[in-house]
């Protein structure tokens, strides 16, 4: 199909002073994870706003937060699940303590202005801009805006995986990497507790009849670093200061493909001149692909089968908490068409970014095709000084729906 753009960038440039007012208003709400009452303010302004827009609206609330699901129906076939959220990391009052304000070089600052509100506004100016262009060949359009994304929880997980099975693709809403950059991949996780259980005695007279369950433990540990992805002989050398003083962009390109972390190790033994009956240690595992995440699922569930020191038993267990976000071929198909996009209509290159965080992405690519982090470009999250570049607001909303209409004008082509 051709797509008007020229049209859209004049829709969308257009709503600029009403998208910074609305960000305001959303912005000077405290939302924080956790505060219902917050969540459920959000949730309902921006449920209004595109009930007004032709949309069915259904609000799921828990003791914690207020989820929104909204849906729009089309006459075409694709069926597309965008996801944002609500929530901010901030405790109630900080709103009141750095409201909403935009200096100089139009960005924007205060309590979660750009993880995530900026891009909550910008897919409400997105649907907007589909409205004015009388636009709605697409099956459905379904809008979830997570409740508790900064927490994480049960409900969410549970929306996010009804939805996802509802549609054909997904489009994670959140922060977006500088640049023109997007996010193409995240690792998945899992969780592992190990313990061991030896045999206690005195250090001195005992050692002979007694089974150290720390030793064991260590050599548990060492098997661990073993299986993970080789790390860089030096480390201070990946940071990101030294990557800026040789030229480097860094984009997650250094994240190792699986790494194991020990988070956690302890005993119930507190004499170093006793031999320790017990140790255990919390384990975290990351991988960017679902084979390897299977493989050293079973590796690490095999560990029992490899004690050094006799006496002692080892048990695992925990196993895959969440999945990663893989760029499979269907997800190539998205990417390279957002790139596109971007290029034809900014001369710009969209930059892929790898992450090792878990966002809904991880949970909606276990059914569809999902690509993430297509929101308003911001900087330094979660802190005093987070900031969005508004700069960005009317290219990204505008790259955004001219992807948009090129997906749904495609499909059932691009299956």
């Amino acid at each position: 199909m051709m797509i008007d753009s020229k049209k859209v960038k004049e829709i969308v440039a257009n709503y600029l002073p009403d998208f910074i007012n609305e960000l305001e208003k959303l912005t000077n709400i405290d939302s924080g994870n956790g505060d219902a009452e917050g969540t459920d303010a959000v949730a309902k302004i921006v449920g209004a706003r595109l009930e007004a827009l032709g949309a069915s609206v259904e609000y799921r609330n828990n003791p914690r937060a207020t989820h929104t699901i909204v849906r729009f129906t089309g006459k075409g076939s694709l069926r597309l699940l965008l996801i944002a959220h609500v929530d901010t990391v901030f405790e109630k009052g900080e709103a009141q303590k750095r409201p909403f304000r935009v200096d100089e070089n139009l960005f924007a600052y205060g309590p979660g202005v750009g993880d995530d509100k900026a891009t909550v506004v910008q897919t409400i100016y997105s649907m907007q801009t589909l409205k004015d262009l009388n636009y709605d060949n697409f099956k459905e359009i379904i809008l979830y805006y997570n409740g508790e994304e900064e927490g994480g929880s049960s409900t969410a997980e549970e929306i996010v995986a009804e939805l996802a099975q509802q549609v054909d693709m997904c489009i994670i809403m959140d922060t977006a990497r500088p640049n023109w950059g997007i996010v193409t991949q995240r690792k998945g996780s899992a969780n592992y507790e190990i313990q061991v259980e030896g045999i206690a005695g005195h250090h001195g007279n005992a050692s002979q009849i007694s089974a150290n369950a720390i030793m064991e433990l260590g050599n548990q540990i060492s098997l661990l670093y073993k299986m993970a992805s080789p790390l860089s002989d030096d480390p201070g050398s990946l940071t990101m200061e030294k990557l800026k003083e040789k030229g480097i962009q860094d984009h997650g390109q250094f994240i190792p493909e699986n790494t194991i972390n020990v988070g956690v190790i302890g005993s119930s033994n507190q004499k170093i001149n006793s031999i320790p009956k017990d140790a255990f240690a919390k384990i975290n595992v990351r991988c960017f692909s679902v084979a390897e995440q299977q493989r050293l699922d079973q590796e690490i569930k095999d560990l029992p089968n490899k004690t050094v020191v006799p006496g002692t038993r080892v048990t695992v267990t925990g196993g895959i908490k969440t999945g990663p976000m893989e760029k499979t071929p269907q997800a190539q198909i998205l990417v390279d068409m957002f790139k596109k996009i971007v290029k034809r209509e900014y001369n710009a290159d969209v930059v892929e970014w790898i992450a090792g965080g878990l966002t809904d992405g991880n949970r909606a690519a276990k059914y569809v095709p999902t690509i993430d982090a297509l929101g308003v470009e911001n900087y330094d999250e979660h802190t005093d000084h987070e900031s969005v570049d508004l700069k960005t607001a009317v290219p990204r909303t505008v790259a955004l729906v001219c992807f948009i209409l090129e997906l749904t004008g495609k499909w059932p082509e691009i299956k």
